[in-house]
């Protein structure tokens, strides 16, 4: 992958005057990979960089020795430069060696020290707050997967209440439930600007609108929905239209060494594989949504093996990099685990072992019922999501939603069941 690496002025002046000189060891394998990858990066994660590098650039000498003082006492500390410390990009072996520090705690408090006064001080200068609008995350667990009603929500632990819905017409059970999450989505996207993050400037907010499909019918939903609004105005990711990219990268996974010595030249390998021609339309169309694919496949995390567990990582990653307005997010039906594959290793179930596939509806259940949390607790990690965000996870075998939502939102203290078109009024207005 490559990048025309169209920075801001301001930011290439900081740079053509020698900025990177004053930062430390440590910081500079991150952001000169960012530098290098700027076109494929988010708003939030462009603004995150720029706003470091122009404030460092405006202390005098003393004062950015003074900001980056603890960072380079516990760098000198754990030896730093001593080791084989690549400073143009993060490596597995950069990533190994400050984790085994006994510093590696202090050092990391000490980095997030420095970007939060950076923050603070591109706050000030901006003479305002971090995106103080109204946010939504809309989660759904469907049909197929049942929920025990005695045992249902209690890993939200009173976070927020159970509402009852009110039934919805014959034959409309999915379709019904899809026909609000489009539309809101619909709604967000046409009030949106483009996904694509090469436009405009770092202040713009591309990808209001996320939404991840454990399976197809969401995103297929979407774009049919709204064909010409929402490939450009939302991020649309399906596991299932993405299999022949997670396919790809699965083989050159499994056809490489496996020795941790060779894990860097593996991944700097794979981060070089043409996924483009293996990508639904919707993702091959936009280089920082195909990058995020990419990542999330090499992070090892079970997004290549499991749908469930995509689309929790990917939330998560989207609510970290993005900050979208909007999450909707659907989890799925996957199979029982097939005994001595090589799931450790990325390998697909299917291909390695010729059992046939057997649907595992209660265990699915339970992955979704704890990552929908795990969603939540992803977001309520940043500013933007503590104060004016709505969570509403949707318990289709149950007929109700589990409700977190501030004071102002509309439907807090509602009581009786709720109609879902009345639900879905209520998130246009509040995202409005």
């Amino acid at each position: 992958m490559e990048a025309s690496k169209k920075l801001p002025e301001k930011l290439q002046d900081a740079l053509q005057e020698g900025v990177l000189k004053r930062l430390p060891l440590t910081f500079l394998p991150f952001v000169n990979q960012q530098l290098r990858e700027w076109d494929f990066l988010f708003p939030n994660e462009r603004r995150s960089t720029e706003s470091l590098i122009i404030y460092v650039n405006s202390r005098s000498p003393g004062q950015s020795a003074a900001l980056f003082r603890d960072v380079v006492r516990l760098e000198n500390e754990m030896g730093v430069r001593q080791w084989q410390f690549s400073t143009e990009e993060q490596t597995i072996r950069n990533s190994s060696q400050l984790a085994r520090s006994p510093q590696f705690q202090q050092w990391r408090q000490a980095v997030q020290a420095v970007y939060d006064e950076a923050d603070r001080q591109a706050m000030q200068t901006s003479g305002g707050r971090v995106n103080p609008r109204n946010r939504a995350i809309v989660i759904d667990i469907p049909a197929s997967l049942p929920m025990e009603e005695a045992e249902a929500w209690r890993h939200w632990h009173g976070m927020g209440r159970r509402v009852k819905l009110q039934p919805l017409a014959p034959g409309l059970s999915q379709g019904g439930l899809e026909g609000v999450l489009t539309g809101l989505i619909a709604n967000v996207a046409q009030a949106g600007g483009s996904s694509n993050p090469r436009e405009g400037s770092a202040e713009e907010s591309p990808g209001e609108s996320w939404v991840i499909d454990g399976a197809s019918s969401l995103v297929d939903a979407c774009l049919a929905e709204v064909p010409s609004a929402a490939p450009s105005r939302a991020i649309l990711l399906s596991y299932a239209r993405l299999d022949p990219c997670r396919e790809i990268l699965s083989h050159e996974m499994n056809n490489m060494r496996k020795d941790l010595s060779d894990a860097d030249s593996v991944y700097d390998h794979l981060r070089k594989v043409d996924v483009t021609p293996f990508c639904p339309p919707e993702v091959a169309r936009d280089p920082a949504v195909r990058e995020f694919v990419r990542a999330l496949y090499l992070s090892g995390n079970g997004a290549v093996i499991f749908g469930n567990s995509f689309v929790e990582w990917a939330a998560a990653e989207a609510l970290r990099r993005a900050r979208p307005r909007l999450l909707a997010a659907r989890f799925t039906l996957r199979s029982k685990p097939k005994p001595f594959t090589g799931v450790a290793v990325f390998e697909n179930p299917d291909q390695v072992n010729p059992l046939p596939a057997v649907d595992d509806n209660p265990g699915s259940a339970v992955d979704a019922e704890i990552l929908a949390v795990y969603i939540w607790l992803a977001a309520i990690r940043y500013e933007e999501y503590m104060q004016s965000t709505v969570c509403v996870c949707i318990a289709e075998s149950l007929g109700e939603v589990y409700l977190i939502a501030p004071p102002e939102f509309a439907l807090r203290e509602t009581t009786e069941p709720l109609p879902m078109d009345r639900l879905a009024d209520s998130l246009r207005s509040w995202l409005s």
